[in-house]
């Protein structure tokens, strides 16, 4: 008897435990959706981060996907795309597994929302229509509406209007169906964002598609007045922004968006860099000399912050979660003490197995911090050298221009501004390296292998780089079978083809040529990019792969370099179990490529 009544102890204190743990995960889940919608992104993500540390895939799977799909939009939001990415796949297998079509639905959707954010437009909208496909094989009418919303924006961003307007009106008619406020507010700036992009190609301004811009966006502030959600208000106020600068009204467009940029926190950067390139059109119209080099200032700081913010976001979450994870361990702690009081029996055995797993759990985070902390300091030394320079010298442009603002006209204001944007798509090139060199160090950059087609991947590629090729006269060439299909992580190889691409590009004189060679054999494929740039040096050669040694180059109209571009490609195609091969004669070209 004793016996089965310390069972039955032991199992009531269990279930007590557990039921408080899940009770405590799902306050922490209202809490993310609250802060959300409240456009509280890094609160949204803490209280994320304790919600699924409570849950379990088993018992409670659909509260978890969920979670996971919720983390999945705010890391989106703040454009940690790679883990947004894993959240929405982790809760595709959870719903698969389970057999939920709605949730499997949601999460094809997820999974495409942050392939729409990484522009991969065919990724994104191959997974919205199987989302769709699902969701109406099960009658799931919200989620066919939820998708259709998704749908409509990707057409918009790909001008194709007419699919455009037909899904966002179907998504709406849903919507007010079903009397969900949050879809008709989305769908009535969707109209209103459809109307607008009319009038970009449209001169002078059709003033019927600027009335129904302007109904869209009163319907839709109307319902934000009634429902009062800041993250929608955000996109209603950022619509008009655009509607009355568009409409040559620049004092209104003026305060939207300040409206907005008081609303938005430090780090929603997204919407902060859209407000002040809005800005920088506005005052250049209003003939605002200092405020235009003002915004534009405060845009390149912000680019500049948000890339920051990417790179040591990782170490920051882990630091914040492991002061927070220690108060709530000393709260639960006090809880299970008072508990165990009525049940001395098994104190002993309650509280030695909680020490070992916080044991355990500290002494993976101290592991894990260490190797954060060691791979910071190494990217600390590639930042301060290769982008402390340029950034000084744009400050030090910016100061001469204040100082003489008088005597500026606006050719050469324009001028000087082309240079800087010139300027901030090199340093955005080698902060893309950094990012995807930090992710690759911290493990985030998980190997994903699937089946595509290398050579028409390669031609996308050259699609990209065909205008600044034609800019310096280069003939660009691509030599392939029709088709060259291999197994690989997609995303790895697309950044590598870029890199290469690019550099290929970069170090080319005028008039020079770059050929590409695909060819595939029973044996793999083999891909080689020639050109008859400047060549590197049979010692930099052999120095190019090794971290410490990078060497940065100028290009042949002066772009500069990280040297990082070919580190990355090199650590890239060893995942994929190949290797980069260069070729090179100085002065004479280089050839460089890889098997796979």
């Amino acid at each position: 008897m004793k016996k089965i009544f310390i069972v039955i102890l032991l199992a009531a204190m269990c279930s007590t435990l557990f039921c408080r743990a899940l009770s405590e995960s799902g306050d922490y889940y209202a809490k993310a959706d609250k802060y959300y919608l409240n456009a509280k992104n890094d609160s949204a993500l803490v209280c994320l981060d304790l919600a699924l540390a409570g849950m379990q895939d088993t018992a409670h799977y659909a509260r978890r996907a969920e979670a996971l799909l919720l983390r999945s939009r705010v890391l989106g939001t703040l454009t940690f795309f790679e883990p947004a990415l894993e959240d929405a796949i982790l809760s595709y297998d959870i719903s698969k597994k389970h057999k939920d079509n709605r949730l499997t639905a949601l999460s094809m959707l997820a999974v495409g929302k942050v392939h729409y954010l990484m522009y991969n437009d065919s990724l994104a909208e191959d997974y919205m229509l199987q989302a769709k496909k699902l969701a109406e094989r099960n009658h799931l009418n919200r989620e066919v509406m939820m998708v259709e919303n998704s749908l409509s924006q990707l057409y918009s961003v790909l001008e194709r209007n007419e699919e455009c307007l037909a899904l966002a009106a179907k998504s709406l008619e849903t919507a007010k169906q079903l009397k969900d406020t949050l879809y008709m507010i989305q769908n009535l700036n969707l109209h209103a964002a459809y109307y607008t992009n009319l009038n970009r190609y449209t001169d002078p301004v059709l003033p019927e598609y600027q009335v129904k811009v302007k109904q869209y966006l009163d319907e839709a502030m109307e319902l934000v007045a009634m429902k009062n959600i800041p993250l929608l208000t955000l996109g209603t106020y950022a619509n008009y922004v655009r509607y009355y600068r568009v409409e040559k009204d620049y004092n209104n467009a003026l305060n939207y968006a300040h409206k907005v940029i008081e609303m938005c926190e430090p780090t929603h950067y997204a919407m902060l860099i859209q407000m002040y390139d809005h800005l920088v059109g506005i005052y250049a119209h209003l003939g605002d000399v200092k405020m235009t080099i003002n915004s534009h200032q405060r845009f390149h700081e912000l680019m500049r912050r948000q890339s920051d913010y990417t790179l040591h976001r990782s170490l920051q979450e882990m630091r914040v979660k492991h002061d927070v994870e220690g108060k709530e361990q000393e709260v639960k702690l006090a809880r299970t003490h008072r508990l165990l009081l009525a049940v001395v029996a098994v104190s002993a055995l309650l509280l030695g197995g909680m020490f070992y797993v916080m044991y355990r759990i500290r002494r993976r985070q101290n592991k894990r911090l260490h190797r954060l902390n060691a791979t910071k300091d190494k990217l600390f030394s590639i930042i301060s050298h290769d982008l402390k320079a340029p950034v000084a010298a744009q400050r030090m442009a910016v100061e001469n221009m204040l100082e003489s603002f008088d005597d500026y006209n606006t050719d050469s204001l324009l001028k000087n501004l082309n240079e800087f944007r010139r300027a901030i798509e090199t340093q955005l090139e080698l902060l893309q390296n950094l990012l995807n060199w930090a992710r690759m160090q911290t493990g985030e950059m998980k190997y994903r292998p699937s089946l595509f087609d290398l050579s028409e991947m390669m031609r996308e590629v050259m699609e990209l780089y065909r205008l600044p090729a034609q800019n310096k006269a280069i003939t660009l060439r691509l030599n392939s079978d029709e088709r060259c299909m291999v197994t690989a992580d997609r995303q790895m190889i697309h950044t590598v083809l870029r890199n290469l691409l690019n550099n290929a590009v970069k170090f080319t004189p005028e008039e020079g040529e770059i050929n590409v060679d695909v060819t595939c054999d029973e044996t793999g494929v083999s891909l080689r990019i020639k050109d008859n740039g400047v060549g590197i040096s049979e010692e930099d050669v052999k120095k190019i792969v090794t971290l410490g040694e990078s060497k940065s180059t100028n290009g042949t109209h002066g772009e500069t370099g990280s040297g990082l571009g070919l580190i990355i490609c090199e650590e890239m195609l060893v995942r994929n179990n190949s290797r980069l091969i260069i070729h090179s004669v100085k002065g004479k070209g280089t050839e460089v490529g890889f098997d796979i």
